[in-house]
């Protein structure tokens, strides 16, 4: 996928000013333990589009780091409480920031209903019950596959090699308590304190403003190429091993259109609320459109309003206007046509950024947890499949885009854009 690959030099540029661990007790003067891990500053830096804003966030969610230094023998335990959200999960990364198998085969994310129960307590993901009961994770290099554990990283990873575990939680209701980190080596347990930042609620920074503004505006000569969406695969970019993703880049419609974009949405799951998995009635876990910004590190839409709101642009399956038969239209425009927009039944409207509305534009549809008979889900196409594959298998879920003339989608509705 061209669109894609160009990004990741920059988002890992813009990623790498955490520091994944110090060797301030690994031994040397004032520590008589020289088999004492490694361990970060501190634990749970934040990322997403509140703090850094790249990669592109869903910013329907929130995204905590853990940075580590791989080590023989290092385990990190994860003491927490399930939250109340529709979504939780730990996954770590090698130093690529990709997901990976772990020397067993086993996978590198554990999901909220995979999440054992500490002795008394009970997992509001795999029966009904309420959130705030204990879990312990381990992260670690011996065999893996067992009851809460994560690979600490891929076999054959070398000592010394950067690794990540990130703990997203989507559609968060109240108060999120992110896990106590304890490191253990050799019968060593450092405990890590969680970063001052890791909960504090701070407005949308842009990461455009620190990176600069790339190549500027996206020039087309007459109309603009249609859109056409395709299967991404692993990107460096921290991808949610739960979730499948196709995307397609755009140029900023025309003056007087918009960008028109239909197709049937999957059953989700809805709400905000832990409840179990997996649901008799829900084809996916949740499924969102976001539009982002192409240059840069993976910027998500993220416009100032006067009021001091912000207006995203990210939609969720809970967020997105459905017709009788299920199906979705959402109408990519600028601020100054939302209300236009708006007015039309049945439509959805998602921003183009207010800054730069006539740059390239990058929409991300994800389907997350697709049930194993879903033949239609994006996880069913094959990884770096083209825009003719992808819709083969997506069949009527595929989301078919097209620029139209504002005035004709007012008159005469979505039809009216082909």
């Amino acid at each position: 996928m061209t669109y894609w690959k160009p990004l990741v030099l920059a988002v890992a540029l813009a990623l790498s000013t955490a520091t994944p661990a110090t060797a301030a007790q690994t031994g040397g003067p004032g520590h008589d333990a020289p088999s004492a891990p490694a361990v970060p500053d501190c634990a749970w830096h934040p990322l997403g589009y509140r703090s850094s804003n790249v990669a592109y966030p869903d910013t329907n969610s929130q995204y905590w780091l853990l940075h580590y230094m791989v080590r023989e023998g290092l385990t990190i335990e994860l003491d927490g409480r399930y939250p109340d959200a529709r979504y939780a999960s730990f996954a770590s990364y090698d130093a690529s920031r990709d997901s990976f198998t772990g020397p067993d085969g086993s996978p590198s994310v554990l999901t909220d209903h995979r999440i054992a129960p500490d002795r008394g307590s009970h997992n509001p993901y795999r029966e009904h019950s309420r959130p705030g009961g204990k879990f312990t994770v381990s992260v670690t290099d011996r065999a893996t596959g067992g009851r809460n554990t994560l690979p600490l990283s891929p076999a054959g990873t070398p000592e010394g090699a950067e690794g990540t575990v990130i703990y997203r939680v989507y559609l968060p209701h109240g108060e999120i308590r992110l896990p106590k980190v304890t490191f253990l080596h050799e019968g060593h347990r450092v405990r890590v304190a969680t970063c001052d930042d890791a909960l504090t609620t701070a407005p949308p920074t842009s990461a455009r403003d620190a990176a600069g503004t790339g190549p500027g505006a996206f020039a087309t000569a007459g109309e603009p190429a249609r859109p056409a969406f395709a299967r991404l695969g692993g990107s460096g970019l921290y991808p949610n091993p739960d979730n499948a993703y196709v995307a397609t880049g755009f140029d900023a419609p025309p003056p007087g259109q918009v960008l028109v974009v239909r197709g049937k949405a999957p059953a989700g799951t809805t709400g905000d609320r832990a409840r179990p998995w997996p649901d008799p009635n829900a084809r996916v876990r949740y499924w969102s459109m976001c539009d982002n910004l192409w240059w840069g590190p993976g910027e998500v839409v993220a416009n100032p309003m006067p009021d001091g709101t912000v207006s995203t642009g990210c939609r969720t399956d809970s967020d997105t206007r459905l017709t009788a038969d299920g199906t979705y239209t959402y109408v990519v425009g600028t601020e100054e046509q939302r209300t236009t927009v708006e007015s039309v039944p049945g439509v959805t409207f998602l921003p183009l950024s207010a800054a730069t509305p006539t740059d390239k534009h990058l929409l991300i549809l994800r389907n997350m947890l697709a049930a194993p008979d879903f033949a239609e889900a994006i996880q069913q196409v094959p990884v770096g499949s083209g825009p003719a594959r992808t819709a083969e298998v997506m069949g009527d879920h595929y989301p078919r885009a097209a620029y139209c003339d504002l005035t004709a989608l007012t008159a005469s509705g979505p039809q009216a854009c082909p």
